[in-house]
């Protein structure tokens, strides 16, 4: 218990706190609700008592090690290769130095510190880059909360990591456009903390490469030829023992460290209503890039997202291809890269649909013509209404069906 409540009770109390606080915080102060909603979920994560089947119960094993040994037990952690730690020291060096905390709870607590905090803030980031209205920001980063799996990264730790660090880099460099080294450092980590965390920094290199491209069939087809690569990775890796191919498939785990979770998730045949939760989740955000990504496009921000808008479409077109064919990799987008992606289609797709609306307007009354709302433009409330129910119905389930079932307190 925690202050009296469990698990899922503080979770729900932290969103309920974070909407109270936006209702009534200034708009110069927006990021007050941010920073003590991501508070409030990293206390909630210090109080994790790990499932049996956690990553997190080997983690912790691992730094009574490294705190008990030192820098002895860091080399000998590199040569037993834990965690495949000889190729990904970033995870390695992450969890050493969190080992010098007083306890092993501080590494799911900063985890999620970093998860969140980064997250929120290309929210942020974006929301003022775009002038978005308090409202829109909050539409968004609703979608955020009730769609990303808060439980995945607590007890997983570097799939999370690595996902959130190169998708929060990939909007610095592509959008932000500073820091340019800081971002290529970004990727580098994001690569060395695990295996499929190369998978997202390859997208954007993809999207630079790409973005000029006038046939969209091409983009499509070289992105399916990318999920086609990663399914023959996985099949090479159920027939060798070669450890950069078991790393790249991402399923060279050492010491019995699986992604329970993740796998559990998937089913069998990734048939079961966790897997197709997700694939829910996927085509919602697919069809907001299809819906908004025209309207941006015709905006006046076209030119500052159009790498971005490219990675976005690039990440979709390879996510469909994954879908039945690297189920594992397809979860880790899903369920911590899309909420993000959706959160900022949402916010920039409404503001640019509705400064064009406003445009078309201006411009017919300009040339004496009677406008005409477009489809398009008529359907905004409606898919607006179905988000919002959206939402409530994947935060229901967050709370019923999700990995947060195996949330527990010590």
């Amino acid at each position: 218990m925690l202050l009296g409540l469990t698990g899922l009770q503080f979770y729900v109390a932290s969103v309920i706190i974070f909407a109270v606080l936006y209702l009534f915080t200034p708009k110069k102060f927006i990021w007050f609700p941010f920073a003590v909603l991501t508070i409030l979920f990293a206390v909630l994560a210090y109080h994790i008592l790990p499932d049996i089947a956690d990553d997190l119960n080997i983690y912790y094993h691992h730094m009574d090690v490294f705190r008990e040994m030192g820098r002895d037990g860091l080399r000998y952690a590199i040569n037993e290769d834990w965690f495949e730690w000889k190729t990904f020291r970033a995870s390695l060096y992450y969890v050493y130095i969190i080992s010098r905390f007083p306890n092993n709870n501080f590494l799911p607590a900063i985890t999620i510190l970093i998860v969140y905090s980064l997250s929120f803030d290309v929210l942020y980031k974006a929301a003022k880059r775009f002038e978005i209205s308090k409202g829109g920001l909050f539409f968004a980063s609703m979608y955020v909360i009730t769609t990303f799996w808060y439980y995945d990264v607590a007890s997983g730790t570097r799939n999370g990591l690595a996902f959130v660090i190169a998708f929060v880099t990939a909007y610095y460099h592509l959008v932000e456009k500073k820091n340019i080294f800081i971002c290529f450092a970004g990727y580098l980590c994001a690569a060395l903390m695990h295996s499929s965390g190369i998978i997202p920094v390859a997208l954007v290199f993809a999207a630079l490469i790409t973005k000029n491209f006038k046939s969209k069939f091409i983009n499509v087809l070289f992105i399916f030829g990318i999920s086609g690569s990663a399914a023959l990775i996985e099949v090479l890796a159920s027939v060798t023992d070669n450890s950069f191919i078991q790393s790249i498939a991402g399923r060279a785990e050492s010491h019995g460290n699986i992604d329970t979770h993740l796998n559990l998730s998937m089913g069998s045949g990734g048939g079961n209503t966790m897997y197709l939760v997700t694939l829910v989740t996927f085509f919602v955000v697919l069809f907001l890039v299809l819906y908004f990504g025209p309207n941006i496009k015709k905006s006046r921000y076209s030119e500052e997202l159009k790498t971005f808008l490219q990675y976005s479409s690039l990440t979709m077109c390879f996510l469909l291809g994954c879908a039945f064919t690297s189920t594992l990799i397809f979860v880790r987008f899903v369920r911590w890269i899309i909420p993000v992606v959706g959160g900022i289609y949402i916010m920039v797709g409404l503001k640019a649909q509705q400064d064009n609306e406003k445009k078309y307007i201006e411009d017919s009354f300009n040339n004496n013509i009677i406008p005409k709302k477009s489809i398009l433009y008529r359907m905004r409330p409606v898919i607006c209404v179905v988000l919002t129910a959206f939402m409530g119905v994947s935060f229901w389930y967050a709370l019923n069906g999700s990995s947060l079932i195996f949330l527990h307190l010590r």
